[in-house]
């Protein structure tokens, strides 16, 4: 095998590859890139031997044809730190070989393709197609809210993928915050998705990092479903994954279908004082509490020192004028807030025990996040 590649190409590429890697593999070929050469084609394929596979393609000069297995911290690091821009990687038996120039090259031992992993293929029987961004988009507004912990219900961890009228509709939770994103798939793309699938948040991340090194951006991915994994695949990147097993919460049932009293502010001015008090709250906790009443929100926290901030806000209270407190861990709400994106936030309440549903103001159908509220001692 023997081609030319700018670094500037390649680099970026085996670097969107490695993710998938594992850091530290149980066996040496779980650690190595699979590459193959035909024509002008070069195909990087990676996996994590969990069910992860990446397969991406970038246009070289080739020269001949063949394959083989490398490390791939040690192919990705030789070809990031060659001290030029033209490349050439020749592999002879298995031994393969990085110049840049003469006498300007790295070894690297290779081991035989016939001994790497293979990713499983897949025939998916249901299909959606969203753009790069639209799938970039949905990953921003609702993976920060999926577990962190895989221990007690590693569905959690994963990200819903169902449909509603035409649409796909994902959500995230941990049991403490839920994120509620709506994305239109491609016109006159196919559509055809009847499962409820969850999907891990890394094979999205996979696909972002892989497109982006690639040039396929502004791409269409094809998403292929079957019972246990999904296929993701743009001109130039397939990512395969399993699927997480469920179930997954009911969470339609969780939304509130009316929350009579609203507090509507200026987001950015909400960030300042969180984040102000978020610095004293309990760092165990993050517990921090709001007082609403005659147009001013009141936050206070008590942890290292005691903190009060406030701002103003338009509050819709029907039937009292009493004060209304809500305990909130100050970290997520700050994590919503700052996801949310809108200039102002709305937070509708039924009362000051259960959760909060928290919306951009504006009346955006697409997005709606639930944080329980804390009760708090006097």
């Amino acid at each position: 095998m023997k081609f030319l590649a700018k670094k500037s190409h390649l680099s970026p590429a085996l670097t969107a590859a490695k993710f998938v890697v594992p850091a530290k593999p149980a066996v040496a070929i779980a650690g190595c890139f699979l590459l193959r050469l035909k024509d002008n084609n070069l195909e990087i394929t990676a996996n994590d031997l969990t069910g992860l596979g990446l397969c991406l393609n970038i246009k070289v000069e080739g020269e001949e044809n063949g394959e083989i297995a490398v490390a791939a911290a040690d192919f990705t690091e030789a070809v990031s730190n060659a001290l030029g821009d033209e490349l050439t990687i020749s592999a002879t038996g298995l031994n393969m070989v990085v110049s840049w120039g003469e006498e300007r090259d790295s070894d690297l031992p290779g081991r035989s393709p016939e001994d790497f992993i293979k990713t499983p293929d897949i025939e998916p029987d249901n299909y959606i197609t969203l753009k790069v961004q639209a799938l970039a988009y949905l990953l921003s507004k609702v993976a920060f809210a999926a577990s962190k912990n895989s221990d007690n219900r590693p569905s959690l961890t994963g990200i819903l993928f169902e449909s509603e009228e035409s649409r796909l509709v994902s959500v995230g939770t941990d049991s403490h915050r839920l994120s509620r994103v709506y994305v239109q798939p491609e016109a006159e793309e196919p559509f055809s998705f009847s499962r409820s699938s969850i999907i891990p948040p890394r094979a999205i991340q996979a696909l972002l990092q892989a497109t982006n090194a690639v040039g396929d951006s502004e791409a269409s991915v094809a998403m292929g479903f079957s019972e246990t994994h999904l296929k993701f695949q743009t001109p130039g990147v397939k990512v395969v994954a399993k699927l997480l097993e469920g179930p997954y919460p009911a969470w339609r049932p969780v939304i509130p279908k009316k929350l009579p009293i609203s507090i509507k502010f200026n987001t950015a001015e909400m960030l300042e004082v969180l984040q102000s008090v978020n610095v004293a709250a309990d760092k165990a906790t993050h517990n921090a509490r709001l007082t609403i009443q005659d147009s001013i929100v009141r936050i206070s926290a008590v942890g290292s020192r005691r903190i009060r901030e406030k701002i103003s806000c338009v509050y819709e209270n029907p039937g009292s004028s009493e004060p209304l407190h809500l305990g909130v861990n100050v970290s997520y709400l700050i994590e919503i807030l700052k996801i949310c994106g809108s200039e102002e936030t709305e937070i509708l309440v039924n009362g000051e025990h259960s959760l909060c549903e928290i919306l951009p103001a504006g009346g955006d159908s697409e997005l709606l996040f639930l944080l329980m509220l804390i009760r708090l001692a006097e």
